[in-house]
């Protein structure tokens, strides 16, 4: 996936909680429950090969484990090498069905070996093992979690790639046979597990395997809503999307939604909710539209706005607001969106908050949305210090430059020139990146630089730095023919009148920003950049990754066909009003 990409420029309205997790006090309890629980499975399995003899079992665990370790005293042994990070003191060679015994060992006695973990990883012979069985790895994956292994290192924030490669070497030698024996119970734990560990699968077939319970769960309706989320989860966190896929889901979702919805509205399930975000951010992973589920997902908008108390997770259904404006399914009555957020407000989910706000405000910035009163709460010396991070600033950004362009009657500034130039370089685009993305602008600029007579009659540019998607720019006067554009123009647009010459601005679209089922409609943001160049006077033009401007063959009939694609384009925007 491109880095700059405008999909990726819109990602960040959408998962933040991929990548920072604040648990509340009960979550911190409910995740321990359930690690207990995971691990007493676990347990429960081992045990049924000892024919239940707990004592036979601990024994044998124990002297194996010291005779790995060579020490009379493996708890204590593994004790003072966590308490004291002593990883160098440890050599030795073991497989992956002894590491996977000293880390149940470990937590068996309440033992938790985060900090040695990676180095035992790197003690596992690379010969080891060549067969893998596949209830060896969903245990080990589990354990893994149990001791509080990540994606990152704890301390550093750096990508723990040991732990991602030894995870992804084992699970890529899993064979399409070992992966049909896993139940849908271990399937379901390995799925938990391996999203906790925010590490994706890359085995195709075992992403085929989870995907067809998915498609199945259409008809036979036997998946539980846990399965169901852990499936989903993984799947999004792997970048697996399957229009199967997605049109199971949406059917399965929109039956059973449907039917909840007609007897009481109030009765709608937590599980409910959470299961429509899940689809959601699926759905958005790899821009699938479904307009019957975005219908449901608006009922859900509709009914927590209109609540004077929240009845769901704030968490959980502004990320389904979010992934409405993204895919683009907005209507009339988007102050409802709005109303959302106030009701949330009165709850002070944004109060000493400010990464939420920020995730809250910049989708509501797409579609042209500005509390006064949270930005004012937001643009304070106080946060703009405290939100350094890149993916922040360019939030900041983007709502200070909307707020600047569809809000110009205030003179209020959210951002002043010296923070303006703080901003990391990439914040803008990049040339080289986005016209790889899309070839289609090239072959457009030489076409339209043919029918002028003046090169200076058509210019490429980004007009708005808070879009990375750049646009072509031409001028035409009431005859449709191409006029100069003047310097300075492409800033302030006000000096030509109607009826010297409109200046219209050609967005040509990659593949990344269209839906994938749906090749001729846009994500949110192309309505977002396109209403902003309405303010600023200019009209837009969609053209689309393989359209037929450069077949045109007559000089005039490539301007009347920008004229008419322009009519063509305020129609698409008047179905989607801001």
């Amino acid at each position: 996936m491109i880095r700059n990409s405008i999909i990726n420029h819109s990602r960040w309205f959408l998962f933040p909680s991929f990548f920072v997790r604040y648990l509340s006090n009960q979550n911190r309890s409910i995740v321990k429950n359930f690690d207990k629980k995971l691990f007493d499975y676990f347990y429960a399995c081992r045990l049924k090969e000892f024919n239940n003899n707990r004592e036979q079992m601990s024994d044998h665990i124990r002297t194996h484990i010291e005779s790995i370790l060579k020490t009379s005293s493996a708890l204590n042994y593994l004790i003072s090498l966590n308490s004291t990070n002593q990883q160098q003191l440890l050599s030795l060679t073991i497989s992956i069905e002894q590491l996977r015994d000293i880390l149940f060992f470990a937590y068996e006695h309440n033992i938790k070996l985060n900090l040695i973990v990676k180095h035992l990883i790197q003690c596992v012979s690379s010969n080891a093992n060549h067969k893998l069985d596949s209830n060896l790895f969903i245990e080990l994956m589990n354990l893994l979690v149990l001791h509080q292994q990540k994606y990152y290192d704890i301390t550093t924030k750096d990508p723990n790639e040991i732990l991602q490669k030894f995870i992804n070497h084992l699970e890529l030698s899993l064979t399409k046979d070992q992966i049909k024996t896993i139940s849908l119970t271990d399937l379901s734990l390995l799925c938990s597990a391996m999203y906790r560990l925010q590490i994706s699968l890359k085995n195709v077939n075992l992403l085929d395997y989870i995907a067809q319970y998915l498609i199945d769960d259409e008809k036979k309706k036997s998946l539980s809503a846990v399965d169901k989320q852990n499936f989903i989860k993984m799947l999004t966190l792997s970048n697996y999307g399957e229009k199967t896929v997605a049109e199971s889901l949406a059917n399965r979702f929109n039956q059973s939604f449907e039917q909840h919805m007609r007897p009481n509205l109030h009765l709608l399930s937590y599980e409910i909710v959470r299961m429509t975000m899940r689809i959601g951010i699926y759905f958005s992973m790899f821009r699938f539209y479904s307009d019957r589920f975005f219908e449901n997902c608006w009922k859900l908008i509709e009914l927590e706005s209109n609540s004077s108390m929240p009845s769901y997770r704030a968490k959980d259904i502004i990320q389904i607001m979010n992934t409405l404006i993204y895919m683009g399914y907005i209507r009339k009555t988007s102050l409802k969106y709005l109303d959302l957020i106030r009701t949330h407000q009165q709850m002070n989910q944004f109060n000493d908050k400010s990464e939420r706000l920020v995730d809250v405000l910049a989708p509501l910035a797409m579609i042209n949305c500005f509390p006064e009163d949270l930005l004012e709460q937001l643009f304070t010396k106080e946060n703009l210090n405290r939100l350094t991070e890149s993916r922040m600033k360019e939030k900041l950004f983007f709502i200070s430059q909307s707020y600047r362009i569809v809000c110009a009657s205030s003179q209020r500034s959210l951002l002043d020139q010296n923070y303006l130039k703080t901003l990391p370089h990439h914040l803008f685009g990049s040339w080289e990146i986005e016209k790889r993305k899309r070839p289609y602008f090239s072959i457009v600029m030489q076409r339209l630089l043919e029918c002028v007579p003046d090169r200076l009659c058509v210019k490429s540019a980004f007009l708005l730095k808070h879009f990375k998607s750049p646009d072509i720019i031409i001028c035409l006067n009431a005859k449709q023919q191409p006029q100069i554009i003047p310097n300075g123009t492409m800033k302030n647009i006000s000096t030509f009148t109607e009826d010297d010459c409109s200046v219209f601005a050609l967005q040509v679209l990659s593949e990344e920003e269209l839906c994938t089922n749906e090749s001729f409609r846009p994500l949110g943001l192309f309505y977002s950049k396109a209403h902003q160049l309405k303010k600023l006077k200019y009209i837009p033009v969609i053209v689309y990754p393989n359209d037929s401007l450069h077949q045109i063959k007559t000089k005039n009939e490539v301007f009347e066909w920008i004229v008419q694609r322009a009519q063509k384009t305020e129609l698409l925007l008047n179905e989607n009003l801001l």
